[in-house]
């Protein structure tokens, strides 16, 4: 029986756990064997291990915290555990040893660098396998992560050179002289579960685009309760920019609100919910509810944005981090939304709010989007990741085949 171990190593919410999830089941009932290695191994409410699936604890990573803005890929896996040798002998030595515990055919991996390079120096064949962010181009060196700004070309050249002779002393200390580049392990053959549109690098010519494959499975339900009123989903977290003034903003405007805060205070959720704005702690279904929403607001994670405009809804956002920051002008870049400049102005974010949902041109940009893409379904971009993966692992080489 063939052994595919799924390791995720980066990154934060729900999106790569329920992404690998959905990889598991899917390769459990097509007969393979599936180990987990997870960088967060709790479970997160209404999931569930496929049966015989073993989880494991991914090794920890002792991240930096850098001066000044991260410029690029190299720059960001610097600030994730690549800038010490030593620390990154140690890890790739303790991949190398859930390896031979698990003994893989095949890794499968989600943001998981270190486990990617740990399965090339160990000759395991591994696919990557993500959203855009996650999986850099095939470009040298690799673009800049803020195209907002005007980053020198050299800087970014700076940064993978720093991050090439960190990974080659590594490789080196534990007896491998023949180093890989981190660069080598990404490029053209990833599989992308996004849409060229929110790419975080732009389209790529040869990308393999297949859409998102997974949400969070068995959420609670909840529907809309006041048929005649606006309507707004929102999907923040604690610590979004501006919090507390973009709840106060929904709890002040004429609409009614669903708002999906996982990691908020009972309390504080007690004392700021009503009827007309409700609170959920933890993930509930959201299609059913994008149906007839006005607007949603969020801080630009991709499941939450892509499922957003997939149901035609226009976004407001207000992103914590550069990936997040990127989908936000992806989004405003193709009309379908508007990132928020003053997050800590209520009065600011209320009218902000009201002009996305009033404004026409937002709601046409986002329709557009879920046009191009009606036909578009979450099953079957599963489906076509799994046979990617099979037709990879037929084909016994660590260089996979043109596979899209």
């Amino acid at each position: 029986m063939t052994r595919i171990l799924i390791a995720w190593e980066l990154g934060e919410a729900y999106g790569h756990f329920a992404r690998c999830l959905q990889l598991a089941h899917g390769l459990v009932s097509r007969g393979y064997s599936v180990v987990l290695v997870f960088k967060d191994i709790r479970l997160p409410p209404g999931s569930r291990l496929p049966p015989n699936v073993t989880l494991l604890q991914a090794p920890v990573i002792h991240q930096a915290h850098p001066h000044q803005p991260l410029a690029n890929y190299a720059a960001l896996l610097q600030a994730c555990g690549f800038s010490s040798t030593t620390d990154l002998a140690a890890r790739i030595r303790a991949w190398q040893s859930l390896f031979k515990l698990t003994n893989p055919n095949i890794v499968i991996a989600d943001h998981a660098p270190t486990a990617c390079l740990a399965a090339r120096l160990s000759d395991i064949p591994s696919l990557t396998v993500g959203n855009g962010f996650t999986i850099p181009p095939s470009e040298t060196p690799w673009p800049s992560i803020r195209p907002w700004e005007n980053i020198p070309g050299e800087v970014l050249q700076e940064a993978e050179q720093r991050l090439d002779d960190v990974t080659e002393s590594a490789q080196c200390l534990l007896g491998y002289y023949s180093p890989f580049r981190m660069r080598e392990l990404f490029g053209e053959y990833g599989i992308l579960d996004t849409f060229a549109e929110l790419d975080h690098y732009g389209e790529r010519a040869n990308g393999c685009y297949l859409g998102p494959i997974a949400t969070l499975p068995q959420s609670r339900q909840v529907i809309w309760q006041d048929s005649g009123a606006c309507k707004i989903l929102a999907y923040l977290r604690p610590k979004v920019p501006g919090f507390k003034s973009i709840m106060d903003a929904l709890r002040r405007i004429d609409a009614e609100v669903i708002c999906v805060v996982p990691g908020l205070p009972v309390e504080y959720a007690r004392r700021q919910a009503s009827r007309r704005f409700r609170i959920a702690l933890a993930p509930i279904r959201l299609p059913n509810l994008l149906v007839e929403a006005d607007l949603s607001v969020g801080y630009g994670n991709c499941g939450f944005s892509t499922q957003s405009l997939l149901a035609g809804v226009p976004l407001l956002l207000s992103p914590r981090y550069v990936e997040q920051a990127l989908i936000a002008h992806r989004v405003e870049g193709m009309g379908a939304g508007v990132l928020l400049d003053t997050p800590t102005d209520s009065g600011a974010i209320c009218r902000g709010m009201e002009s996305v949902i009033h404004e026409t041109s937002y709601r046409q940009a986002a329709q557009e989007f879920r046009q191009r893409y009606r036909s578009f379904s979450g099953a079957q971009a599963l489906e076509q990741t799994l046979q990617i993966i099979e037709k990879y692992i037929a084909a016994h080489s660590i260089h996979p085949p043109s596979i899209c």
